[in-house]
């Protein structure tokens, strides 16, 4: 496989397979200090503050994520006017702010209620850095700086699971995780791997951007489909939520250069960073960062 043919086929970490490069210069800090400026104007009896990372927007106790609405100005028409500008970042938060309001009011109160909507999501460890180390959603550590969390499905978005929802529902935490990963799978039984390339460099990658793409890595039979392909361990990177890409720990060197480089600037390119990390994946479930 030729180096040019090599690097379109890892485009699907870019714009041959997904379309989703953004030329766009719009950095999260400026994005920040002008939303911020713009939501105390038309809430002014509100508080809003920086979040814990320049992605994020502190509305009371919620979050407001600023990674979709980078996403809405970076694929703006040039020359759009200020206004306009201005209307379609208000319309963006209105939603937000709704949906973060009527989120307390939403969450199941028993877990028979809760049981089909949970499922697992990786995060940034960044999110947590609010509650000072205190317990209050329920994640575990996944690799540096991701957690996994545990979060319920809803129209419309998600809300993280929090501890006391957990104790509400009178569920362990290792039926919680379980449930939650079963429910990735058993709920999208619609997903297909994504695969090209030619041996030795092969890869398969999942993109279907309904939140739980890079979770997908923990789905017993994405891994065993992987590895028929792959072998077994192989290679993955997870640079954001919305994406996993896998291939062979055998590809060749130019391959591995290639993939190691395009995962970098997938992470700090695309919304829902998670990790620039490589990952060696094994069927039975082993996972191990790669240094």
């Amino acid at each position: 496989m030729t180096l040019p043919r090599m690097r379109c086929a890892l485009a699907l970490l870019l714009a041959c397979l997904t379309g989703t490069v953004w030329a766009c210069d719009l950095g999260y800090p400026a994005l920040q200090s002008e939303a911020l400026a713009l939501l105390r104007k038309q809430y002014p009896t509100e508080r809003f503050e920086p979040g814990a990372t320049s992605d994020t927007i502190q509305a009371g106790a919620a979050t407001l994520g600023l990674q979709n609405l980078r996403g809405r100005l970076c694929t703006m028409v040039p020359g759009t006017s200020a206004a306009q500008r201005q209307t379609d970042m208000l319309a963006y938060f209105e939603t937000s702010i709704a949906l973060n309001r009527n989120a307390d009011q939403k969450r199941p109160t028993t877990w028979a209620a809760a049981r089909t909507r949970v499922h697992l999501q990786f995060m940034p460890s960044s999110y947590l850095k609010p509650f000072e180390g205190k317990r209050v959603l329920v994640t575990r550590a996944f690799a540096p700086e991701v957690e996994l969390a545990v979060v319920l499905d809803q129209p419309g978005g998600y809300v993280y699971v929090r501890e006391e929802d957990r104790v509400r529902w009178g569920i362990a935490e290792k039926s919680l995780y379980e449930t939650a990963l079963k429910n990735v799978d058993q709920q999208h039984k619609s997903i297909r791997l994504q695969g090209g390339g030619s041996k030795p460099d092969l890869f398969l990658a999942s993109e279907t951007k309904d939140g739980y793409d890079a979770v997908r890595v923990l789905v017993p039979w994405i891994r065993q489909e992987a590895a028929k392909v792959l072998g077994d361990p192989f290679l993955a990177a997870i640079p954001n939520r919305d994406f996993l890409i896998m291939w062979g720990a055998g590809n060749s060197p130019q391959f591995q250069a290639s993939a190691r480089e395009n995962v970098r600037n997938d992470f700090h390119a695309q919304p829902y960073a998670l990790s620039p990390a490589v990952l060696k994946v094994w069927t039975d479930g082993r996972i191990e960062v790669q240094r």
